[in-house]
This record gives structure tokens, C-alpha cells and sequence, in this order.
């Protein structure tokens, strides 16, 4: 190996070690090698270890880490309402009505203390100075955190009458603290916004409503009598939500059940205090643990367990977990066995058979928690465990005692669960032992070369005829085949032990190689036994194509989450049209890329002028200009399908502003659609209008009947939809004037306002056009002559070159993965209950929700 020309190491033996190892020996390491990061510039230099990686979770945890320190202050007993912000520009802003950070300076430092704990890695209230007692922030790092990983950011402070404000820039102090006006002195709290440097959060800096939204409303739960608001400012996402709950995280356990088939109507609430010893840093001192602990059974055959610790979600668990498991089984078999419900002859209840159905919310506050790393996934005091465990064994032999009826069907639901778990022990084994006798794969299985699970993929294909094409046309070299006949069993409605009968899911398994099922049982799921980390679902783009899709997902989220969550599991995207023109040949993934093709060739072809005019569109603007119209028809169509016309709307257009509510009123057989300016007005008509009942709500039989009396005839319903597609629509109007475009009017009846010119001289043909959308219709009609369009429904319709050219080839597919990471399992879950489990009438709900937003659906 030639040494590199910029090496100054001229000592051969040096050289040879570097050769041999790829380590050069030679270097010197002294004390020049030594460096130290001053104040925040460890931060920027290494995010990860405060923030965790700088990807979108990590972006929303900064308002989180942010978010703490209010909640810290409602803790403590300062703060009621909470407001958080996406500006207009992208920043974030989180207000609070606490007691505001302190401003005076700091007898020891000599700086303000809000400018300290900004800029002072471990500077902070919460090291036992008495200003917090129970705080999730414990490191003194989480604001000054953000402030580092920040483009610019600002504090307000609301104290001792007057408003102080300070800023930074990439945790460095540009604007030190000053006054900027006075205020009532009733009126504190403190306003933190911040804009994200796009440097560190490479991959994006736009915040998520929905991502905050459900972070907020854990809060909101977890802290009864605390007001929440969250509002989007964005003019492209405007929205808002508020988020209240007076019962707490009972209200939690009741929402996460909604679409479950309960085994008891009400939560059991479980909550109590204990006295502890503490260590403050090398202090013990006495104080109290409070417990609050909620849970409700249901009929499905999985567990639910969320976990908080002074209102810090704890993903991975910890000591108040492992009390809370170890108290409910010990109750649960105490019980039983004393009430004869189970003989001593029969084995006890596991704990993975007293938990199956279970959703639980637990949330402790406690003075010094000690989490395992600043992202505080995992809570590890060790004396909350016996502080759990005595809670809830307490609470629940109490519970017992008094609901014996309810107590007999939760032991029966773990017998029937105990049972279960046997039968599944022992399907398990029949899967294992069938797949050692013959041979270790499914024989249908067409498996690769390679042995690196790294390098490797398995394509999950619906049908053998897709099959048969994907097995022609794959690499063999790192690319499986595994076709699948038929529909695989709906695991969300069956047991384990019923979905490990059906062979399709045994074919996965064995194909997949790393077992199924959780636990330590021989045969259970072991990441490191995938082998192939690219697992790809490819199905059809029709209805069945999309039920086996669903099917898929169900079984992998529920019994492989593992899998999930490494990341190894994929969505092909298999082309939706071929479109051919003279001898142009392509293939498209969806409508938006056949209508930007359509638009490019139909806007060589066509001139587009104002009537009477010699204004020509010039063909460099004309392709924007129809991109945005059908920008615009997909917001319009969206209105329309829920009642609303384009041109009402339009009509109600005050300046620049259009309506943003919607309201269909029904009375009898009548039906009347009336549109808002705003909330507002909204409200002001419905109580001008006292016999309107709003938004669809269900009145009860006495309701019915004092309205009736008192405003003698049918009752008004009204429903209400806000218009969020307004604020889209205004923007895409804008930007069409500013190409050039008039958008007033917009419709015409009597007389053309545009016209399109396709050819030359004589013989051109001219198109007179009545509305703006016509524009992009005429022009997608020119751009479809002597264009064969071919819509592919099923992957058996492409021969082996063109499925691997187009949805196997890695230089040119386009795969989606699926992700399953603690920011989106709760909506995950909620999602597969809604569409895949028992109960009917969440799934017809979602149903009538959405169906207007269906597109290209084929039956």
C-alpha cells in the first residue's frame, strides 16, 4: 500500500503499523491533543447525547425539553395555562402563567440568573435549592440545550410588573437582558421561542401539530386542572386545539379504550402516597411519593402500559413498571387462590397472563428522580418499585374485596389467557420443529444467495402470478421471493396460537427465521436472527392489493414489533400507470406525477390568452400556473365533497380573506349550507339562533323535549366543519395573480374570460374558456392526444422486467418504511383497533370521516 502524499510520518516501522491496522502509531498524543469545549459548544458538537439523534424526533423533543420546565412550575403549584406556538416563520413559542424565570443577579456569578440557566450547562432550580420538589428536569441541561441547537432564541419574562426580555444566538448572548415594558404585577410567567438551526437538524426543522398535539395531550392527562393550548400558525396548516381533562389520566384510560370491547365499564383507579427516604446528593431526608395508577381490561390479547414519572414519559419503563407488574400478579394469585377460583393444584398465573388485555396508565410523582440517560426513556430509582407495589397490591385487594363479580371475570380472562399461552408454546414448537425437518424454509420461499443479513431483502408478493414474475426477475444474488396465496389470518380478532395455524403466517416466520412472540421461551422473537433486514410488503394497487397490505402490517406491528422498529419492514410502491406516446414509454407512481406529465406536454402544444387581449401566458409561467390550478382543484374538491361550493365560497370572500367555517343545518328534509368568517361569527349566530343545536350533538330524550316545547317545531342540527383547505386556497390565489392570472373573476356564465390556441394560422383551433379550471382541463385533454394510458391493478399485469424494472430495481424503486417508534405507537395502535379489531362502529365512523378523500378506488 502506497503511503498517502500528505503523511509527514517518515518512520517505515510507523508506516508499516498503519498499513497493517489503519491506525497511525506514529501521531503524537500529549497534552496539544487535549481540547476543551467551552459553555454550550459540547452540545453543537454532540447533540445526541442531550437531545438524542437530530431527526424529527429530535427536533420535537426540544419543545418538549422546553415544555418540562412549565409543567415543573404547575407542579409546583404556579402555573395553569400553557400555550404553545408554531409561528408563522416555523419558530416555536411556549408560554406559561408561572412565576417567570428570576432576573436579578446571581450573588454567585454575577450574571442574571435567566441569562445562567440559559447558558450554563447544570445551572438550574432543581438541585435541591427548594424551588422544585417535584420536577422532571433534573440536569440542569434541557432549555440551554435548545438555546445551543438554535438558530436564534428568546426569552420574555413576565415578573415583578415589568416584562424582560434576552436573546441568543446558537447559545450565545446577542441581546443581553433588558426591560421592555411594564405589566400588572398579577400577570407573571415566562414565554420561550426559538427557530431550530437548520445545521444540526439536517433533516428537517418543520414541527408537526399532530407530533406536539399528542405529547400534549399525555400532559393534559396527566396533570388534572392544567390548560394546554396548542395553535399552528402557518397560513398552509392553520389550526388549533385545547387540551383540559378534570379526571386525569382515568379520562386517559378511557380514550385509549374507546374502540376496545371492555370487560368493565369504569377504570380502576388506584392511588396513594408513601413516605420515603431520599438521597440529595449524598443527604437522606424523608419525603413523600405520591402514585396515581389506572387500568381497565378489554377483550383483545395484548398489554398497554404507559409509564410517567413527574409527567416525563418513560418508554422503556423502569422500577415503577416492575412494581406495578409484580403487585398486579401477586394480587391477582393471592386472590384467586384464596377464593377457590383457582385450585392449589393448578399453576399459578403468569404475569404475561394476568396483563393480556390490560391498558394502564401509570404516573408517579416523586422528589430526585434518577433516570437512565437525559432522553429519560427508563426510571431506575430503586425504592419506587416497593412504593408501587405497595400502592397498587393494597389498592387491589381492597378492589377485590369489594367487586367479587368483576374480580371473577378478570382471573377468567388470565385462566383463558394462561391456556392460550400453552397452546401458542406449543404451536410455537410445531412451527419450529416442522421447519427443522423440512429442510428450515418454506418451500415456496425462493431464496437468495447472499448470507448477510445486512445485504438482503425478502419481497412478501401477493399471488403466485406476481410470484412467478418477481422470482424471473429478481437478483438472485440478494433478493428473496416469498408468494403468498390468499388472505393471511386477522391477528388483531385471533390469538397467537390460532394465527400460528394458518400457513401463510408460518411461511413468514420460518422465512424471516427469528421466531415470533415475546418472552424467553425457546422459539421466541430474536432481532438478531432476521435474515434479511429489508423486509418488503409488495402487493397489488387494487381493494384486495390493499386489504392484504393491512392484513400484513397488523400481523408484523402486533407479533414482530421488534422488526418494526429496527426498520427493516417496507411498503413497495409499484408503478400506477404506463402511458405511451409515440415512442416515449414511462412509468408513473401516482395521479400528481401523470398529471405533471399531461400538463408538460399539453403545454407545448397549447397558448393560453385573455379574451379581446393580445396578453399571451408566456409558456415559462405556464406550467407553474397549471400546477397550481391543480393545487387548487384538490383543496376545492375536498370542499365541495363536504357540501360547500367553490363559487359560494368565493362570493363570501371578504378582501383576501375567505370563510373558515362551514355549516350544513338540517331541518326536517331541508338542508342549508351557511358559511363564517370566523369562529367568532359562528357562535354569534348560533346564539341568535337558540333553537340551532351545533356540531351534531346528540341530544337526550329530556333535551329533545324541552326543546321542542320551547321552540315549538323540528329542531334545527347543524354540523360544523372548519375550512382549513381557506387558507390553502388564499395562498394558491395569491401566488396565481402574482404569474399573472386574474383570478376575478374566476367564473363567467354569459361570456368566455380565457381562450386556448392550439396550432397556427388558419388553421389553429381556438377553445373559449368560462372558468379557470377549464384552462387546466383543455390543456390535460391536448396533452393526452395520442397518449395510451394504461392503469395497472394487479402486479401479475407486468412481466418480470418491467416489475423488477420498476418496483425491485434499487436504483429506481421507490420503497416506503414503516416506523413505529414511541411518537407515533399510540396513534398506531389506536389506528389498528379502529380498522382491524371487533368493535363495528369506530371503523363505519372512520369510514363516513374519510371517504370523500378517496382516490382512484377500485371495486
Amino acid at each position: 500500500m502506497a503511503q498517502p502524499e500528505d503523511s509527514e510520518n517518515t518512520n517505515p516501522e510507523a508506516v508499516e503499523e498503519q498499513q497493517n491496522t489503519g491506525v497511525d502509531k506514529g501521531q503524537d498524543y500529549g497534552a496539544a491533543q487535549i481540547d476543551k469545549l467551552e459553555g454550550l459548544e459540547a452540545v453543537r458538537k454532540r447533540p445526541g447525547m442531550y437531545i438524542g439523534d437530530p431527526d424529527v424526533r429530535g427536533l420535537h423533543h426540544c419543545v418538549f425539553e422546553v415544555l418540562d420546565n412549565s409543567i415543573d412550575e404547575h407542579l409546583a403549584g404556579y402555573c395553569d395555562v400553557i400555550k404553545v406556538t408554531i409561528n408563522v416563520d416555523g419558530s416555536v413559542s411556549v408560554a406559561d402563567d408561572g412565576r417567570g424565570i428570576p432576573v436579578d443577579i446571581h450573588p454567585k456569578f454575577g450574571v442574571p440568573a435567566v441569562e445562567l440557566v440559559l447558558t450554563n450547562l447544570h445551572a438550574g432550580g432543581k438541585f435541591g435549592q427548594g424551588a422544585y420538589k417535584y420536577s422532571g428536569g433534573l440536569h440542569g441541561v434541557g432549555a440551554k440545550c435548545v438555546n445551543a441547537l438554535s438558530d436564534w432564541f428568546r426569552a420574555e419574562v413576565r415578573r415583578d410588573g415589568k416584562v424582560h426580555a434576552i436573546s441568543f444566538e446558537r447559545g450565545k448572548t446577542v441581546q443581553p437582558l433588558e426591560v421592555i415594558g411594564e405589566i400588572d404585577t398579577s400577570v407573571t410567567g415566562t414565554t420561550i421561542s426559538f427557530f431550530p438551526d437548520a445545521t444540526i437538524f439536517v433533516d428537517t426543522i418543520d414541527f408537526e401539530f399532530e407530533r406536539l398535539g399528542t405529547r400534549l395531550r399525555e400532559l393534559a392527562f396527566l396533570n388534572p386542572g392544567l390548560t394546554i393550548e396548542l395553535e399552528d400558525e402557518r397560513p398552509e396548516s392553520a389550526k388549533q386545539e385545547k387540551f383540559f381533562y378534570a379526571r386525569g389520566i382515568e379520562e386517559f384510560v378511557e380514550q385509549l379504550g374507546e374502540n376496545k370491547t371492555l370487560i368493565h365499564s369504569d377504570p380502576i383507579v388506584l392511588n396513594g402516597k408513601r413516605d420515603v427516604e431520599v438521597d440529595y446528593d449524598g443527604k437522606i431526608t424523608r419525603d413523600d411519593v405520591f402514585v396515581d395508577c389506572v387500568f381497565q381490561y378489554n377483550d383483545s390479547y395484548k398489554e398497554q402500559i404507559l409509564c410517567f414519572a413527574n409527567s416525563i414519559p418513560n418508554a422503556d419503563g423502569g422500577t415503577h413498571l416492575t412494581g406495578f407488574r409484580g403487585a398486579l400478579t401477586r394480587a391477582i394469585n393471592n386472590y384467586a387462590k384464596s377464593n377457590k377460583i383457582l385450585k392449589d393444584k393448578d399453576p399459578s398465573l403468569s404475569g404475561e397472563d394476568v396483563r393480556e388485555g390490560i391498558v394502564c396508565v401509570i404516573s408517579v410523582k416523586m422528589p430526585n428522580p434518577r433516570f437512565s440517560s437525559q432522553t429519560k426513556d427508563k426510571l431506575v430509582n430503586a425504592e419506587i418499585e416497593s412504593v408501587v407495589s405497595s400502592v397498587v397490591y393494597e389498592g387491589l385487594q381492597t378492589y377485590f374485596e369489594e367487586n367479587p363479580a368483576l374480580s371473577k371475570q378478570i382471573i377468567d380472562k388470565a385462566v383463558n389467557a394462561a391456556r392460550a399461552r400453552e397452546a401458542a408454546r406449543k404451536a410455537r414448537e410445531t412451527v419450529r420443529k416442522s421447519v427443522l425437518s423440512g429442510g428450515g424454509l418454506p418451500g415456496k420461499l425462493a431464496d437468495c444467495s447472499e448470507r448477510d443479513p445486512a445485504k438482503s431483502e425478502i419481497f412478501i408478493v401477493e399471488g403466485d402470478s406476481a410470484g412467478g414474475s418477481a422470482k424471473a426477475g429478481r437478483n438472485r444474488i440478494n433478493q428473496a421471493i416469498l408468494p403468498l396465496r390468499g388472505k393471511v389470518i386477522n391477528v388483531e380478532k385471533a390469538r397467537l396460537h390460532r394465527a400460528l395455524q394458518n400457513k401463510e403466517i408460518q411461511a413468514m416466520i420460518t422465512a424471516i427465521g427469528a421466531g415470533i412472540g415475546d418472552g424467553e421461551q425457546e422459539g421466541a422473537f430474536n432481532i438478531d436472527k432476521v435474515r434479511y433486514h429489508k423486509v418488503i410488503i409488495m402487493t397489488d394497487a387494487d381493494v384486495d392489493g390493499s386489504h392484504i397490505k393491512t392484513l400484513l402490517l397488523t400481523f408484523f406491528c402486533r407479533h414482530m414489533p421488534e422488526l418494526v422498529q429496527a426498520g427493516y419492514l417496507y411498503v413497495a410502491q409499484p408503478p400506477l400507470y404506463k402511458i405511451t406516446r409515440k415512442k416515449r414509454e414511462e412509468y408513473i407512481a401516482d395521479d400528481a406525477q401523470l398529471n405533471r406529465i399531461l400538463i408538460q406536454l399539453g403545454s407545448e402544444d397549447v397558448k393560453i390568452r385573455k379574451v379581446n387581449s393580445d396578453q399571451v401566458i408566456e409558456e415559462s409561467l405556464l406550467k407553474e400556473l397549471l400546477e397550481l390550478l391543480a393545487s387548487l382543484r384538490r383543496f376545492v374538491s375536498i370542499v365541495e365533497g363536504h357540501g360547500g361550493s367553490f363559487r359560494e365560497l368565493l362570493a363570501r370572500r371578504n378582501g383576501t380573506r375567505l370563510p373558515e367555517y362551514l355549516v350544513r343545518v338540517r331541518t326536517g328534509n331541508d338542508e342549508e349550507i351557511i358559511y363564517f368568517e370566523d369562529e367568532k361569527a359562528l357562535l354569534s349566530y348560533a346564539e341568535d339562533n337558540r333553537d340551532l343545536r351545533l356540531f351534531g350533538e346528540e341530544l337526550t330524550e329530556e333535551e329533545e323535549k324541552e326543546f321542542r316545547e320551547k321552540f315549538s317545531g323540528a329542531l334545527r342540527r347543524a354540523v360544523k366543519r372548519e375550512l382549513h383547505e381557506s387558507h390553502a386556497i388564499e395562498k394558491l390565489l395569491a401566488r396565481i395573480n402574482e404569474l399573472g392570472l386574474e383570478t376575478d373573476p374566476f367564473y363567467s356564465d354569459d361570456k368566455p374570460i380565457y381562450e386556448t390556441v392550439e396550432g397556427s394560422g388558419d388553421d389553429a383551433e381556438v377553445t373559449p374558456l368560462f372558468n379557470l379550471f377549464e384552462i387546466l382541463e383543455r390543456v390535460l385533454e391536448v396533452g393526452r392526444k395520442g397518449m395510451r394510458i394504461q392503469r395497472f391493478k394487479g402486479l401479475g399485469e407486468m412481466n418480470a422486467k418491467e416489475l423488477y424494472n420498476t418496483t425491485m430495481d434499487p436504483e429506481k424503486r421507490i420503497l416506503l418504511q414503516v416506523r413505529l417508534d414511541e411518537d407515533n405507537s399510540l396513534e398506531a395502535d389506536r389506528m389498528f383497533d379502529v380498522l382491524m379489531g371487533d368493535v363495528v362502529e369506530p371503523r363505519k365512523r372512520f369510514i363516513e370521516d374519510n371517504a370523500l378523500n378517496v382516490r382512484n378506488l377500485d371495486v
